[in-house]
């Protein structure tokens, strides 16, 4: 599962969740960043260990930032972490020849 289609996923289960929220906790600032800081660590924790070293220096950050911010940033890490995994391809496939 790419990073873009987890993260489809998990904003449905969330907005699932959130249906049964009360109108006081909707409109309540400290519930709502609480709820967002769960959102991101549980986002982050439940990504494949490709992620490890992105996911480390997220959580590790004195400010979390949103799911969404993380989001971009994991999909760029999904990009190059691709383009390597295809560079080692090309080269093993070279040297077996």
């Amino acid at each position: 599962m790419s990073i873009q289609e987890f993260y489809f996923a998990m904003t449905d289960l969330w907005d699932q969740l959130a249906l049964t929220e009360s109108a006081e906790l909707k409109v309540c600032g400290a519930y709502i960043e609480r709820r967002e800081q769960q959102r991101l660590v549980q986002f982050l924790t439940a990504l494949r260990s490709d992620f490890e070293r992105l996911r480390g220096s997220i959580l590790h950050r004195s400010l979390l930032p949103s799911v969404d911010s993380v989001t971009s940033e994991l999909l760029a890490e999904e990009i190059h972490l691709q383009s390597y995994s295809e560079k080692g391809t090309f080269l093993l496939q070279i040297l077996r020849y």
